[in-house]
């Protein structure tokens, strides 16, 4: 061999593929006879008359197809789905000679990012053999986190053969390829699919950061590429949101307002206040009260015009008056209830409060103990989303650390006392103290509402927990509200 030409070694994943995709109907039944698929007349004719060839079959031919073309035999229906397989899996060695000259450009197209039309039917691929026998028994066992991660490993492997940057329908249509398949994989809460989604994305995401070098993947990146943001600094003040329901104000104006404020300020200061009277002007106020909050109406300013709103009654009231009178209390007790020993259980050992709240469970009495079950899962239920529950209860006579909804516990309370008393307790919002309440549970409920009464967006450190409760717990939906978090999503799937 001259010095002018090397061999080059050339590896074709896809070389089954085309051969697959160019042959005819006639051509692809012979293949399947020297496979060992006796085709009869009948199935011949339904090949022929569905256009059935080997483009048609590399596209992909769903279960219900195949069944079609092989009704009544579980046996040819098995062999072909065999057959199709093994034609994509075949590997053809190519030898030829190459100019030393093009050695670089050769050395550069072997990396080159695969990219080609993704195919109109996504076949789900088999599975590492632990996952598929998990995924093919009767009835499905439970699919744990490395399972998870090995099912996302085999998509994004099948995939990255076809194309590295996938467009949004492709993740969708594997995704949704994954859940018909195998229905129990579905997610509780949502479209179904949007924690596969997203997991996905991440490993496409992972897996190309080493192809920096790589054109596409720079002019990908520079295109869709999230930038880092500056670091934010502490807040002071908690950020307000935008009303997400507005209310009309009828028949009232500046002066029937003030009057009514008149009398609620004036019941507030009696010993025993009229309660339909104050239930009434409260209801009048509503629509003017929530304009003036949404225009900037500070907490100070609200609980000092409508004294009321200084207590959780007031606040689980007007809570009732923004969501079709709600009651939100009866529906969180409801709804966190049955949820309170899977969260005890998935928080055990995480946390010194639930070694404590172990501790004090079984030196209870048996008619306290539902109460201590209840406290500590309220406590420890950020853990779950790794997050902490310091925004939203702390102990002491300091000024809350943020200035969003917080429960303030007595002074003088230590977190045993907590779990199994009910410790008075301080809601506080901007540094301002919006109520009292009477124990734990009574005053996460009011700050909770505090959040929809006074517009005030979650903050971050706590968002996963507070969108849990809002749309999980108690069941409520704002207008806009966007699709779960995934981390939420994945936590539904656990406790459901």
């Amino acid at each position: 061999m001259s010095e002018s030409t090397v061999i080059q070694l050339s590896v074709s994943i896809k070389g089954g593929r085309m051969a697959l995709r160019h042959l005819s109907t006639e051509d692809l039944i012979t293949e399947l006879f020297h496979f060992g698929i006796e085709v009869t007349e009948e199935e011949r004719s339904k090949f022929k008359d569905n256009e059935v060839d080997g483009e048609a079959v590399d596209y992909g031919l769903t279960e219900r197809m195949v069944s079609c073309l092989f009704e009544g035999s579980f046996k040819k229906q098995a062999k072909f789905n065999r057959f199709v397989q093994q034609w994509k899996e075949t590997v053809t060695l190519t030898l030829e000679p190459v100019p030393v000259h093009s050695e670089k450009a050769t050395a550069e197209s072997s990396h080159a990012i695969p990219s080609s039309a993704f195919p109109a039917v996504f076949i789900i691929p088999k599975f590492p053999r632990d996952v598929q026998t998990k995924l093919d028994q009767k009835p499905p066992c439970k699919i744990e986190r490395s399972d998870h991660n090995k099912i996302i490993r085999t998509l994004y492997e099948t995939m990255a053969l076809i194309k590295m940057f996938p467009t949004n329908d492709d993740y969708v249509k594997v995704c949704k390829a994954l859940i018909l398949k195998y229905p129990f994989l579905k997610d509780k809460e949502g479209n179904g699919y949007h924690t596969w989604h997203m997991s996905l994305k991440r490993k496409f995401k992972y897996e190309r950061v080493p192809l920096v070098d790589d054109e596409e993947v720079r002019r990908m990146k520079q295109k869709f590429g999230h930038h880092k943001k500056p670091l934010q600094q502490e807040e002071n003040t908690s950020k307000r949101a935008k009303a997400s329901k507005k209310v009309d104000i009828i028949g009232e104006d500046d002066t029937s307002v003030a009057s009514h404020v008149k009398v609620l300020q004036e019941q507030y200061r009696k010993t025993q206040p009229d309660a339909q009277m104050v239930k009434e002007r409260m209801m009048r106020t509503f629509a003017w009260r929530r304009r003036e909050i949404a225009n900037g109406m500070t907490v100070k300013e609200a609980i000092n015009k409508y004294p009321f709103l200084k207590s959780p009654c007031g606040l689980f009231e007007e809570m009732g008056r923004l969501h079709d009178e709600m009651n939100i209390c009866r529906r969180f007790e409801d709804g966190f209830k049955v949820l309170v020993p899977k969260v005890l259980r998935l928080t055990q050992r995480k946390s010194p409060l639930a070694d404590l709240a172990l501790e004090e469970r079984e030196a209870a009495l048996t008619e306290d103990v539902p109460g201590i079950d209840f406290r500590a899962a309220i406590l420890l239920l950020p853990i779950l989303f790794r997050e902490k529950n310091d925004i939203l209860v702390v102990l002491g006579e300091d000024q809350p650390p943020s200035p969003y909804p917080t429960v303030q516990l007595d002074a003088v309370a230590d977190w045993r006392s907590v779990l199994t008393q009910r410790v008075p307790a301080v809601v506080k919002l901007d540094g301002q103290s919006v109520c009292r309440a009477l124990g734990l549970e009574e005053g996460v409920i009011a700050a909770f509402c505090a959040y929809f009464i006074y517009n005030v967006v979650y903050p971050s450190r706590l968002k996963n927990t507070l969108i849990f409760i809002q749309r999980y717990v108690l069941k409520m939906s704002e207008v806009g509200d966007k699709p779960l978090p995934v981390s939420v999503t994945r936590v539904i799937n656990i406790l459901a």
